[in-house]
């Protein structure tokens, strides 16, 4: 079920109405429909959790996401919306996008709720379908009323490489500030780019001065531009504004507005942009275009991830390297960033507001960067195989057993699935510890992937195993 068979699009163009239409991939109208936007349904202790992010927890998630739901889906558009989840998603099996388009100047307070809530109320039993974490489906936010031609593909020429550029921003001069957690997804897209010959991590930016963003952008044109670091939605000057925390030469935070950073984007525009950031995706209720994400929509940016609220570093940063290594799996960008979300709310639960905090905005014609088949069978590097003497083994077994705990290594495979494949370890045989190492150490060797597995653990142990390779 990779393959989109059709597009679900949500149109909300005033106070009153919904419209709804059904598209084949090839923009084919299917089906139509119209509705009523029903802002009633929003109660006072709904629109209380609107307001406030961090009411956001426990029951009050599903009662918002149900309240929203009502909001957009009258009784005519619900029975529709159902009746095409029924026939595509679980009769043929097939996957589904749902796109949603708000009149951003018309509604601006509706561009800021958080729409990745949004759930089928229980009360119709009809089961548990909750629109932006369904693996079945795909749920995007898109311009209001851009047409077919002006959306552009984004898929990656077939002689090219995905060519990704992380752009780290850390105001060491602002204790506050100075706490980003890059290494994590740098090592990641590290060892990505060592195992695919399709993907080209170009030269970290690290610290991201405005110089330094637009020359990377100029001269070396990423297909995704990747920034790691700070962003808020602030009151200035009585305006709401979305900004993002650049770096001066002084280590001392270089606040950029929404607008500015935009502008850096005007000499090249990547495929994707990536906003590991707070609040990058968060809009005002008077302004539709003030997050950092809705000015790079404007942009012509084709495909925008960002955070429309607070997030911990543990959680973006498995939610970024989840979206990567769906896309390498051939994966949409809009069925990457699904998965990522289904995986948080598999960590975290669905009583924290954390699946919700992505949102992806998506103006290409479709999210495939690659062709049919992906990256291809031949297109992985070659593992490099490696074999060590009896002695080596030993010493490298001692320093596995000293260095790492059991529940280490487990980590150390499942984090690192891209690499290892699924369920790497828990197919080593063994009772104890010991015995698995050894045969831990073994597969790695027939495999091919020691030196991949020993280069994980030396991103938290830089000596570890120098005296078996060095």
């Amino acid at each position: 079920m990779d393959k989109i068979e059709s597009i679900y699009q949500i149109c909300v163009p005033n106070e009153t109405s919904v419209r709804v239409t059904l598209y084949s991939p090839a923009f084919e109208v299917l089906n139509e429909a119209t509705g009523r936007l029903r802002l009633d349904r929003l109660n006072q202790r709904v629109q209380d959790c609107l307001a406030d992010s961090s009411r956001l927890t426990g029951e009050s998630i599903q009662r918002v996401g149900e309240a929203l739901f009502e909001a957009l889906f009258d009784n005519q558009l619900r029975e529709d919306f159902w009746q095409t989840y029924r026939k595509i998603v679980i009769q043929t099996q097939q996957r589904l996008q749902v796109s949603l388009e708000i009149n951003e100047t018309a509604m601006p307070e509706l561009m800021a709720y958080p729409w990745e809530l949004l759930r089928f109320p229980q009360r119709y039993q009809r089961g548990e379908i909750l629109l932006a974490t369904d693996p079945n489906l795909s749920w995007v936010r898109s311009r209001y009323n851009v047409n077919k031609e002006e959306k552009p593909a984004i898929q990656v020429g077939a002689n090219e490489s995905l060519k990704i550029a992380l752009v780290v921003a850390i105001p060491t001069a602002d204790s506050q500030l100075s706490q980003v957690d890059y290494q994590e997804v740098q090592g990641y897209l590290t060892r990505l780019a060592n195992q695919q010959d399709k993907i080209q991590l170009l030269p970290v930016i690290n610290p991201a001065t405005s110089r330094k963003v637009a020359e990377q952008l100029r001269h070396n044109q990423p297909d995704i531009f990747h920034f790691i670091g700070h962003g808020q939605l602030i009151s200035e000057n009585g305006k709401d504004v979305g900004q993002v925390a650049l770096v001066r030469d002084s280590g001392e935070p270089d606040w950029k507005t929404a607008d500015f950073f935009s502008r850096l984007f005007t000499q090249y525009r990547p495929k994707i942009v990536i906003l590991q950031a707070c609040e990058t995706g968060k809009s005002s209720e008077t302004d539709g275009f003030s997050s950092v994400a809705s000015r790079l929509m404007l942009q012509g940016i084709p495909v925008v991830i960002a955070m429309q609220y607070q997030v911990s570093n543990h959680t973006v940063s498995g939610f970024v390297k989840d979206v990567y290594g769906e896309i390498v799996k051939g994966k949409s960008v809009d069925f990457a960033v699904q998965q990522a979300r289904f995986n948080i709310a598999l960590d975290n639960g669905y009583e924290q507001i954390d699946f919700a905090i992505p949102v992806i905005y998506m103006n290409a014609v479709d999210g495939c960067l690659w062709g049919k088949g992906g990256l291809g069978e031949g297109e992985q590097k070659s593992a490099v195989l490696v074999k060590l003497t009896d002695e080596l083994r030993k010493r490298l077994r001692d320093e596995v057993e000293t260095v790492l705990s059991e529940d280490q290594v487990k980590s150390i495979f499942l984090e690192n699935e891209g690499t290892f494949g699924s369920n790497f370890y828990n197919q080593i045989p063994g009772g104890d510890y010991r015995t698995r190492v050894i045969r831990l150490i073994r597969e790695l060797e027939n495999r091919g992937y020691l030196s991949a597995f020993i280069a994980v653990v030396r991103e938290d142990y830089q000596n570890f195993a120098r005296d078996v390779l060095g």
